[in-house]
């Protein structure tokens, strides 16, 4: 009897827009991310105000609120990221995220 192993190869990619109006459509900032462990986030404003943060694992979404429920309004703001494929690879991603209504 033979056994073959199969690695998963992990992929992480971020997007850089999304839209939080409530029409269905891309309302969520979310990741395209396949086979990924934990994942942590931590979006800034342009102040550098803390918006949103998370820990997780497979995937986070943020649907554009602070930290007190309120939507945030139009612009860019900042994430840093660390994440690590089950596959041992570690992402560490700084970027920025344009938000509009």
């Amino acid at each position: 009897m033979r056994y073959i192993k199969v690695d998963i190869i992990s992929l992480f990619e971020v997007p850089n827009v999304f839209t939080p109006n409530g029409d269905g459509k891309n309302d969520v900032f979310t990741f395209n991310a396949v086979n990924m462990g934990q994942i942590t986030i931590t979006i800034f404003d342009r102040w550098g105000l803390k918006m949103f943060e998370s820990t997780d694992t497979g995937n986070i979404r943020w649907d554009g609120k602070n930290k007190s429920g309120k939507t945030v309004t139009d612009g860019t703001y900042f994430y840093i990221l660390t994440a690590t494929g089950l596959d041992g690879v570690q992402y560490d991603k700084q970027g920025t995220i344009s938000v509009f209504q």
